[in-house]
């Protein structure tokens, strides 16, 4: 089925040219596609690059940039399902690495609130992931760890950095206290919706990938996105972010 697709048939569908390849994937877990693409643009003033135009619906959201001779797929994406597609899709045409840059609900007690977790890995039972590993029976998807370790290198001397285990849901309006506690409990860092599926796509392909996750809503303090304490946070979080997606930049760019 639609596993099967040959590489020049997947050029064809999504009209692309023939040598068509990608070096890079930067993910950006969110909903706001229109506001991060430009922040992204606004990393590359004083470079020379080419935006490129995606003509195919189903990817058109996806920000290819051409900078000198590489080309970087920047990826808005909320949850797993389309994102494990786009992922697969970036792998066969030849990326070198996959980085997700995310915010993550606290679940471990005394974290930092301004801390970046890189996970050691993520727990899931979602099928973007388990489809793609399909003899896992752990539950436990891993970045690579090399590439996580030069994450931590390039963040350590700017940002409080941790390594960590967590917990991927992608129904985040369906969590319960009774999960956040169980969660914990087992001594998850945090939750969030995209790590994992990165992880196992890219595994699937043999294509390092890593996360760099901003600690977002402090969930075992019952703190949430719309409580005033996270509101009064909410302006350093986003600089955080905005340290992450610079240095997913330039990983992915050989620096």
């Amino acid at each position: 089925m639609y596993k099967h697709i040959t590489l020049n048939d997947l050029k064809k569908m999504l009209k692309l040219h023939s040598n068509y390849k990608v070096d890079a994937c930067i993910v950006y877990g969110t909903y706001d596609e229109k506001t991060y693409k430009k922040k992204f643009l606004s990393l590359l003033k004083g470079r020379k690059y080419v935006k490129e135009n995606l003509k195919d619906l189903f990817i058109n959201k996806i920000l290819s940039v051409k900078i000198g001779n590489k080309r970087i797929w920047f990826i808005p994406e909320y949850g797993g399902a389309r994102l494990s597609e786009f992922i697969h899709f970036g792998c066969m045409f030849g990326s070198k690495l996959n980085i997700l840059i995310g915010s993550c609900g606290t679940l471990k007690k005394g974290l930092d609130e301004f801390a970046v977790i890189v996970p050691t890995y993520s727990y899931s039972t979602e099928s973007s992931c388990h489809i793609y590993l399909r003899n896992k029976k752990d539950n436990l998807f891993y970045p690579d760890k090399k590439l996580s370790k030069k994450v931590i290198n390039k963040l350590k001397d700017k940002i409080e950095v941790v390594s960590g285990s967590m917990m991927t849901c992608q129904a985040m309006m369906g969590e319960t206290w009774k999960d956040i506690l169980k969660w914990s409990k087992k001594g998850f860092y945090g939750v969030e919706m995209e790590a994992s599926t990165i992880f196992a796509v890219s595994s699937h392909f043999k294509v390092p990938a890593t996360a760099m996750l901003g600690v977002a809503d402090n969930l075992v303090k019952k703190e949430i996105v719309g409580s005033s304490s996270y509101k009064k946070k909410s302006n350093k979080l986003r600089k955080i972010r905005d340290i992450l997606l610079k240095t997913a930049l330039e990983i992915s760019l050989g620096k």
